[in-house]
């Protein structure tokens, strides 16, 4: 979702509103919200935690290569939507057991929430366009024009970057890893207008080795396929269909995640 000049995730927002909303009916319910408000704010804050928790232990080997910062680094969006869920509702059906003062006002707050939450979450889904893989021709590291599409029957990763773009430079060295380890996927790094001799800069002081580099000089990609800021990753499915669509950075876990998500039955054969 874009906002002026600013791109944000829709999860995020869909979070914030459900909670925006749980708390606008408890006002309409109590004078003293503090006490409800306070319950809240505990059980959203306590599931983000365990539904961190989780994730991070799911993908221990890739946070250990980033150490305690890492894990603390909220931005890569890594969480156990599932376990915080249990999490929450467990927190919760405990202080329903032990405030029944409050009872009903949480009730309320706690359903208003989740029917915000599940039908922002299905309209989002709803309104996203049935794509397909853009059929053009894109230039290469020696400048010859080559097809986006590879053709191989393999699924299809497109990263759509920019080295003036911090998430997108901080992303690269784990995106790259996940491309060497993931060979039965295209894994295709679209640069957004900048000279080749820019980006193969970059890519040398940061050690930086990728396959699959392609420059896009007039945004056709971009514009074919609707993205509005970097960096954003398209994922295609072998008929190149798209699956599934994520802005803003990844760390190598939540990279991983993605591509199970993505791609189910192609992970557990690898698997």
């Amino acid at each position: 979702m874009k906002i002026g000049s600013l791109l944000l995730p829709e999860g995020p927002l869909i979070l914030f509103l459900s909670i925006l909303v749980a708390l606008g009916s408890v006002r309409c319910l109590v004078k003293d919200t503090s006490p409800v408000e306070r319950l809240i704010y505990l059980v959203v804050v306590f599931g983000l935690v365990v539904a961190r928790l989780i994730f991070v232990l799911s993908y221990l080997p890739a946070y250990q290569a980033t150490g305690l910062f890492g894990v603390l680094d909220i931005r890569d969006r890594g969480f156990d939507l599932t376990a915080g869920a249990i999490a929450g509702g467990g927190l919760l059906a405990w202080w329903l057991f032990r405030k029944r003062a409050l009872r009903k006002p949480l009730l309320v707050a706690a359903a208003a929430g989740v029917v915000t939450w599940s039908t922002a979450t299905v309209g989002a889904s709803i309104m996203a366009p049935v794509a397909t893989l853009p059929a053009m021709l894109l230039a290469d590291s020696v400048g010859n024009a080559q097809p986006l599409a590879r053709g191989d029957g393999k699924p299809m990763v497109v990263n759509l970057w920019a080295t003036w773009c911090p998430p997108c430079r901080a992303e690269m060295p784990a995106l790259a890893a996940a491309q060497k380890a993931h060979p039965e996927l295209n894994v295709v790094f679209v640069n957004q207008a900048e000279p080749p001799e820019v980006v193969q800069a970059f890519l040398e002081d940061h050690d930086v080795r990728i396959q699959n580099l392609m420059y896009d000089a007039r945004l056709s990609l971009a514009r074919a396929t609707g993205v509005k800021g970097y960096p954003t990753t398209l994922f295609y499915d072998a008929e190149g269909r798209l699956v599934s669509t994520h802005i803003g950075g990844f760390s190598r876990a939540t990279f991983e995640d993605a591509i199970r998500r993505a791609y189910p039955s192609r992970t557990k054969e690898k698997s």
